[in-house]
């Protein structure tokens, strides 16, 4: 019975709350194309209170209460006619959306489903984040191409612990196979992953974006080996990892260490398939 009684009061003071107070409701967050999150809501209707702007706040927590964002910059400032917003990130992080209602101040009542989301949104990563503008050396190796030489040469991955799965003279015996193609070969061009292009405001992805600009952009390649596989031995996430390997990977085949590049490359074959396999493939090429 007490509970009841309890359900039944709390259903009377949110009535009565949402009828002084003009809050947004129905909030809902949608992963659309690429980098955008489109956010919808719908506007109060009947609120003695005139609304002249809304605020929408992102957070990459459940936005509970105003304290959260209260100090916080919004992702956007709109006008009270507004009922949608297309919001664009910058990585793979799930995020939380709510909309507060401005008279002369900011509303400061934050419910959850009502004006701020309950669950996560998050962009799509693709399966394969490949897309690149290397044309001129894919005619060289199309999608779907298969090399004669045996490719288990390419899972000698001593610098990064992984276990061998061939002796050193079956690789050595594999290296010399390419000896012949060398000339034909073009060194591919430095390629740069469409994340990296923006500085990120700090985290292990400015770090890295650090390291590009000052040292990959500028051919410092030595210089970037060193600090990239500084920056891969610390607790960074998954994904910025993978592209730091890649970016070693890069710095060790213009450096002409092509055999440790491959060795490099062949780590991250499952995350990025036809990019390394065109830098695998040039790099053994020039063994």
């Amino acid at each position: 019975m007490k509970k009841i009684v309890c359900s039944i009061f709390v259903f009377l003071s949110a009535f009565f709350i949402f009828a002084e107070k003009p809050i947004v409701k129905d909030i809902q967050a949608v992963a659309g194309k690429g980098t955008k999150i489109n956010i919808f809501w719908t506007l109060p209707e009947n609120s003695d209170q005139k609304i002249s702007e809304l605020y929408l706040y992102r957070s990459t927590k459940q936005i509970t209460s105003y304290s959260q964002i209260e100090k916080t910059k919004p992702v956007a400032k709109l006008t009270a006619d507004y009922t949608g917003y297309t919001d664009s990130v910058k990585d793979y992080n799930t995020y939380y959306y709510a909309v507060i209602s401005v008279t002369d101040t900011p509303c400061t009542l934050v419910l959850l489903s009502m004006n701020s989301t309950v669950s996560g949104t998050a962009i799509t990563i693709p399966k394969d984040k490949t897309t690149h503008k290397q044309t001129e050396y894919d005619k060289y190796y199309p999608d779907g191409t298969l090399r004669e030489t045996p490719l288990p040469y390419l899972d000698l991955i001593e610098d990064l612990k992984t276990e061998p799965l061939v002796s050193n003279k079956a690789a050595s015996d594999a290296a010399t196979l390419y000896t012949e193609n060398k000339k034909n070969a073009p060194l591919l061009k430095p390629y740069l992953f469409q994340e990296d292009l923006v500085s990120p405001d700090a985290g292990s992805e400015y770090l890295l974006f650090e390291i590009l600009k000052e040292d990959f952009v500028q051919k410092k390649y030595h210089s970037a080996i060193t600090r990239l596989e500084q920056l891969i031995g610390t607790n960074i996430p998954d994904n910025v990892k993978n592209r730091a390997v890649f970016y070693l990977g890069e710095s060790l085949y213009f450096s002409d260490d092509f055999e440790k590049s491959v060795r490099v490359f062949v780590t991250i074959r499952n995350i990025y398939p036809s990019l390394t396999k065109q830098w695998i493939d040039s790099a053994l090429s020039r063994l």
